[in-house]
This record gives C-alpha cells, sequence and structure tokens, in this order.
C-alpha cells in the first residue's frame, strides 16, 4: 500500500486556476482580490502536506456492486457497468492534510467571509489535484492497463455510508483521515473510492448524464 506525502510543488494551485474557481472566468477581479489570492497561495505552499494512499488490488464487478477482498461495495448500477471489464481496483483515499485543515479554521476564526470562501475553494481543488498526481503514479506503474475515472461514494446515488468499507479495506484513518458517524472525513478536503484497471475497460468516461447531483463539481466540466 501506498502512503505518500506529496511535495506542494508537485500540485501547487496557480492564480487562474482559482479565479476560474471561484467564478471569475475571463475577468479579472480588482487588485486586492489577486493580492489576497497570492497571499492564502503563499500560505499554502509554505504549510501544507496533501497525502494520498492507494493500494491495487484483484476484484470482480459483481450486478450493483464490486467485491474487493472480501468487501461488497455497493456502487450501484450505473458506476458497476463504467467499471466493467476491471479486473484490478485501486482502493485510495486523498487529503489536502491537516495543514490546510487548520489554516482554515485559523482564518474561519477571524469571520472574513472572502477568506473563508477562497480557502474553501483552494482545499477543493487541493485534494483533487492530489487525486489526480496519485493517478499518474498508477499510470505509471501500470502503464499498459487503462483505467477508469475515480469513482467516490456521493457520487451518483452510491451511498455516502459505502465509505465505511473504503475506510475498512485502508485502514481506519488512511493518511491521517478518520470517518464520522454520519460518514463524513476529517479533515473535510478529502476524497476517497476506487479506480477500475483493466484491458478492456472503458477509459476518461464518467456517468454525468445519469446523475441527479445538482452541484457536483464535476459537472461544471
Amino acid at each position: 500500500m501506498d502512503d505518500c506525502t506529496v511535495a506542494y510543488s508537485d500540485i501547487a494551485l496557480s492564480t487562474e486556476e482559482v479565479l476560474k474557481e471561484i467564478g471569475y472566468g475571463n475577468t479579472l477581479p480588482d487588485g486586492n482580490v489577486l493580492d489576497l489570492i497570492c497571499e492564502l497561495l503563499a500560505e499554502l505552499k509554505k504549510e501544507v502536506k496533501p497525502r494520498y494512499v492507494c493500494f491495487v488490488s484483484e476484484g470482480e464487478c459483481e450486478d450493483r456492486a464490486v467485491r474487493i477482498r472480501g468487501h461488497l461495495l455497493a456502487t450501484n448500477a450505473t458506476i458497476t457497468r463504467l467499471l466493467e471489464h476491471s479486473t484490478l481496483f485501486a482502493v485510495f483515499a486523498a487529503t489536502a492534510g491537516r495543514e490546510f485543515e487548520q489554516i482554515q479554521q485559523a482564518h474561519k476564526a477571524d469571520g472574513d467571509m472572502l477568506v473563508t470562501y477562497m480557502l474553501d475553494v483552494m482545499g477543493t481543488l487541493l485534494a483533487e489535484k492530489t487525486g489526480d498526481y496519485m493517478e499518474t503514479k498508477l499510470e505509471a506503474a501500470y502503464p499498459d492497463i487503462p483505467h477508469t475515472k475515480r469513482f467516490s461514494p456521493g457520487y451518483c446515488n452510491w451511498h455516502l455510508t459505502e465509505q465505511r468499507k473504503i475506510f475498512a479495506l485502508l485502514g481506519q484513518q488512511p493518511c491521517g483521515i478518520t470517518l464520522s458517524d454520519v460518514c463524513l472525513m476529517t479533515p473535510i478536503k478529502s476524497i476517497s473510492g476506487i479506480i477500475g484497471l483493466g484491458r478492456d475497460v472503458r477509459p476518461g468516461q464518467y456517468a454525468c448524464q445519469y446523475c441527479e447531483l445538482e452541484f457536483c463539481y464535476k459537472r461544471k466540466k
């Protein structure tokens, strides 16, 4: 099982990425907003330590579920169809890290809603880019085997309580992430899930045309 701390330089957030995610698009904000973004990014560069944990195991798709190491993950029919032909499964968790959460909480206590919002966006970006970095390592380890997109509990009606099975496979505190009684992760800027690998899988597909989650970040893409 790989448990890795990611160098911030490998997933560094850009001003352009943040501006896009907070809604500016091609419109430039005033200088005060730009200065604030730069200050926050400099703080993140100095302090944060994103991490991920991942292992690859044999498994199989069943009707509306995936079986990995004796655990039956009730992914539902849509995700199971997208994982079809997978013979290996990468089980993972990734996080912006506790250091990021400490920064976020400290600024939140100051009561500046703009800073709070910006850091919320930055934390989401950091967690997802840590997941992207993990996928590059997976591709390097299995260069000749296509893989699916990553799928997480909460996506496309895969029930959030299934996080418990992910954590049972990964260990109870993978890369420092804990799971609450209602299956929310701490640090909150964390992701978990599975990726299918197989020579006949259909890479690069999400099921957004079927998903009813209106505010999913992937819908913007």
